[in-house]
């Protein structure tokens, strides 16, 4: 039998130097586990900050969309090929070519309106991964609103008598 062991003396004698040094690497722990937390929570703001910075096309898109049916109305009134610059993806999904439903045919326009600025900015935020300059991805997107517009034209009749002659 080992009553020795259960003797509170012989433990504490036995152990003194574990005893001694146990509270200082605790606390060195302690302060480790401190510095990493606030280290992680650093690495994690950092993070989102940097998303939320490669995520701004997508959030002047959204802004875009909130003042887009404001834009449609002022083009509307002042500047009609203005509309077909900005907005002709609105303005061919409005086509009676199109063969939809009155009811698609009238909801689509209002939709296309609201989602071509996020859309576009979801578009650049993806281009610009490609470490595309940001003049390229303008150009990227005058492209495609040219294209829009010519194929806006060829389909509203505005250039048969140039293609006719």
């Amino acid at each position: 039998m080992h009553e020795l062991s259960l003797d509170p003396e012989y433990r504490t004698q036995r152990f003194r130097a574990l005893m001694d040094t146990f509270p200082t690497h605790e606390q060195q722990i302690e302060a480790e586990q401190v510095m990493f937390c606030r280290w992680h929570r650093e690495q994690r703001r950092r993070r989102r900050v940097g998303w939320m910075l490669r995520s701004w096309p997508i959030a002047v898109g959204l802004l875009l969309a909130l003042c887009a049916p404001a834009l449609c109305a002022f083009l509307t009134r002042s500047h009609p090929w203005g509309l077909w610059l900005v907005f002709p993806f609105a303005l061919l999904a409005h086509r009676p070519e199109l063969d939809v439903n009155d009811k698609i045919a009238h909801l689509l326009p209002q939709v296309i309106l609201y989602a071509q600025f996020p859309l576009e900015g979801l578009v650049a935020r993806m281009v610009l991964r490609r470490h595309v300059t940001i003049p390229g991805v303008t150009g990227q997107i005058f492209y495609f609103h040219f294209l829009a517009a010519v194929q806006l034209a060829m389909v509203s009749g505005i250039l048969n008598p140039l293609l006719v002659h």
